[in-house]
């Protein structure tokens, strides 16, 4: 009985052979910018994509100025008030003026925004399940087991 020889460095580190190639990654990231607009296409009522990102920040991290949304979103603070001014006059956030710092005014989400933002995920949960109902078991396991992989890569976005 032989011995089995030992990773190497360079082959424990060496990426899947099915995504070395440039093609192999636009499509991946193709169908991960796909299923994203799909699922956000599935959401009810007619804010845009940009606009829900902004409202689940804020939803997210709680009392934001628009300084501290277009860092969060990597967006210039004009596109940011732009959206906001959008998400205000649909009551989806609201201002509050700061005790310690008057000239900032923080957004925190409405009900109504906190509402939507629940009924959009749920909208696009329910497409993506019955997506999933639609696969067969391998695939699915393949999917979860995909998962914490695609988690690292998004963490490891700026």
């Amino acid at each position: 009985m032989s011995a089995t020889p030992a990773a190497t460095p360079s082959t424990a580190l060496a990426r899947p052979a099915d995504l070395r190639t440039n093609e192999d990654i636009d499509r991946l990231r193709v169908v991960l910018l796909r299923l994203t607009r799909r699922i956000r296409t599935r959401a009810i009522g007619s804010i845009t994509p940009s606009q829900m990102a902004v409202l689940g920040t804020v939803i997210r991290h709680g009392r934001l100025t628009v300084g501290q949304i277009a860092e969060i979103e990597h967006v210039k603070p004009p596109s940011v008030s732009k959206i906001v001014g959008a998400l205000e006059q649909i009551g989806y956030v609201e201002r509050s003026v700061d005790p310690d710092d008057r000239r900032s005014t923080p957004l925190t989400a409405t009900v109504a925004g906190l509402a939507y933002a629940d009924e959009a995920r749920a909208a696009g949960r329910t497409w993506l399940a019955e997506q999933l109902d639609e696969l067969d078991v391998v695939d699915v396991g393949a999917l979860e087991r995909a998962l914490p992989a695609l988690e690292r890569l998004l963490g490891h976005t700026s």
